[in-house]
C-alpha cells in the first residue's frame, strides 16, 4: 500500500535523496551537491507554493518507516497570452520496481486533481526517449501537442561571429533583475505556453548553483537592452555540459542580423569555463531558430515530446 501527502519542510532530505543519491561514504562530490542545491532552488522558486504544489508517494509499511518511493512537482503558470489562462506542468518520477506503473499512475491522478484545484484548465508533461510514458499518457487522456529539438554543438572552437560597431556586451548584474525580466518577457510573449518572469523569479533563478552573473551575457545597442543568452553549466556525469538555457531579442532588434552575436557570446563564455559540449532546446517549429543554430554548428540530438491534456471545466478554486 502506499500514500500520497503533501511535501512538508522535513521531507527535504529524504526528497534530495531520492532526486540525488548520496555516493558512498554519505559525501557528496561537487556535482551531486550542486545537483541538490539546484533542486532546492527550484522547489523554493518565488511565486510557487512547494507545500501545495509537491506530492511525495510512500510505500507503508507496519515494520519500517515509510519508504519515499516518488514524487509529483506541479508547476502552476499564467500564460504570456492572457486569453488562454493557466496551465500545469507536471514533473514526476517513480522508483523502479515492481510497483513503478501503479506509483507513476497514481502519481499522475494526484497531479491533476492538483492542477484542477489551482484552476488550471491545461495540464502538460515532457517527455524524453524513450518515451516510454507515452501509452500510459493517451490512455490518461492526454495528447501529443508539441516537440521540441534537443540540439547539441560538440566542436573544438566556436565559429567566428563579426560583432556590430554599435552593440556591447556585460555581464548580468544584481540590478539588471527588472530590465532583464522585461526584455525576456517581450522577447517570447508569442512563443508556445510562455509564462512570463517575475523580477523575483528573475533574481531567484540568477543566484542558482548552476548559473552565475557572467554566464547571463546581455546585449546592449547603447544604454538599450537588444537581447541576452542565459547559460548553465552542469555535468552529465562524465564531461561538463554547458547549456543554453534561454536567448532571446527584444522585438525590436529582430531582423537585424544580431542572433549569432549573442548566441556566440553564450557559447564563448560556455567554452571559456569548462564546456566540453554544448546543448539547448529549441521548438520543432521554430523554423528560424533551428537555422540559426545549424549555422553555428548545432546538429539534432534527439527530441523533447510535450503531452497535452485539457481538463474539465471545474472552474477555479480559492488555491
Amino acid at each position: 500500500m502506499f500514500t500520497i501527502r503533501n511535501y512538508a519542510e522535513g521531507d527535504l532530505s529524504a526528497l534530495l535523496d531520492f532526486v540525488v543519491p548520496l555516493p558512498a561514504g554519505n559525501n557528496p562530490n561537487p556535482d551531486s551537491a550542486a545537483h541538490r542545491s539546484v533542486f532546492t532552488d527550484i522547489m523554493r522558486l518565488p511565486g510557487r507554493d512547494q507545500y501545495r504544489d509537491c506530492l511525495l508517494l510512500f510505500q507503508d509499511s507496519a515494520e519500517r518507516k515509510p519508504t519515499l518511493r516518488g514524487f509529483c512537482l506541479v508547476f502552476p503558470e499564467l500564460s504570456g497570452e492572457q486569453s488562454r489562462g493557466w496551465r500545469c506542468v507536471l514533473n514526476i518520477h517513480a522508483a523502479p520496481g515492481d510497483d513503478y506503473e501503479s506509483n507513476w499512475r497514481a502519481l499522475l491522478h494526484a497531479g491533476l486533481e492538483r492542477t484542477r484545484e489551482a484552476g488550471a484548465p491545461v495540464a502538460h508533461i515532457a517527455l524524453w526517449p524513450p518515451y516510454d510514458r507515452a501509452p500510459a499518457l493517451v490512455d490518461e487522456g492526454f495528447e501529443l501537442a508539441r516537440v521540441y529539438w534537443n540540439m547539441v554543438w560538440d566542436q573544438e572552437r566556436v565559429p567566428h561571429v563579426d560583432f556590430p560597431d554599435t552593440y556591447r556586451v556585460r555581464s548580468f548584474t544584481e540590478n539588471d533583475a527588472a530590465l532583464f525580466t522585461a526584455g525576456h518577457n517581450s522577447a517570447f510573449a508569442d512563443t508556445w505556453w510562455f509564462a512570463p518572469y517575475t523580477e523575483e523569479q528573475t533574481d531567484h533563478r540568477s543566484r542558482m548553483a548552476n548559473t552565475s552573473y557572467d554566464g547571463i551575457r546581455l546585449l546592449f545597442q547603447g544604454e538599450q537592452l537588444a537581447g541576452y543568452c542565459w547559460t548553465l553549466l552542469m555535468s552529465d556525469g562524465q564531461r561538463r555540459q554547458g547549456v543554453i538555457g534561454s536567448i532571446g531579442l527584444v522585438p525590436e532588434f529582430r531582423g537585424q542580423g544580431i542572433s549569432k552575436t549573442i548566441l556566440g557570446a553564450g557559447m564563448i563564455y560556455l567554452r571559456a569555463t569548462g564546456a566540453d559540449y554544448i546543448r539547448l532546446e529549441v521548438d520543432g517549429d521554430n523554423t528560424p531558430a533551428i537555422h540559426l543554430y545549424h549555422s553555428m554548428g548545432f546538429q539534432k540530438a534527439g527530441e523533447l515530446h510535450w503531452y497535452e491534456r485539457v481538463l474539465e471545466a471545474d472552474g477555479p478554486s480559492d488555491a
